[in-house]
This record gives structure tokens, C-alpha cells and sequence, in this order.
């Protein structure tokens, strides 16, 4: 029983993380998402790199 409420405490808090997070993106300014929008292509261009492959 102890893990089934662990579990749900756990979920509860990152549901409400994501929560914050959405609702900080919809108050970002346009200038702002597009600022993000551009940081966001960036950074998957860099994880594509091939860098980690041996």
C-alpha cells in the first residue's frame, strides 16, 4: 500500500511540474517564443550532432 501512494505522490508531482511548465510557455511574450523556439532548434541540432557515438 505504501508503494501505491508513493507512486501516486510521485505522478501527482510531476503532473503538476508539467502543469507549471505549460502555463509558463503560455505567458511567454511572442518575441519570447520565438526566442524559445530558436534556443529549442538549437539545442536539437546539437543533440544530433553525432557526438556520443564511438
Amino acid at each position: 500500500m505504501v508503494d501505491v501512494v508513493a507512486d501516486a505522490v510521485h505522478q501527482l508531482g510531476r503532473d503538476e511540474w508539467w502543469s507549471s511548465v505549460r502555463d509558463a510557455l503560455d505567458d511567454l511574450a511572442p518575441s519570447e517564443v520565438d526566442a524559445y523556439q530558436m534556443e529549442s532548434r538549437r539545442l536539437d541540432a546539437a543533440a544530433v550532432d553525432g557526438l556520443d557515438e564511438h
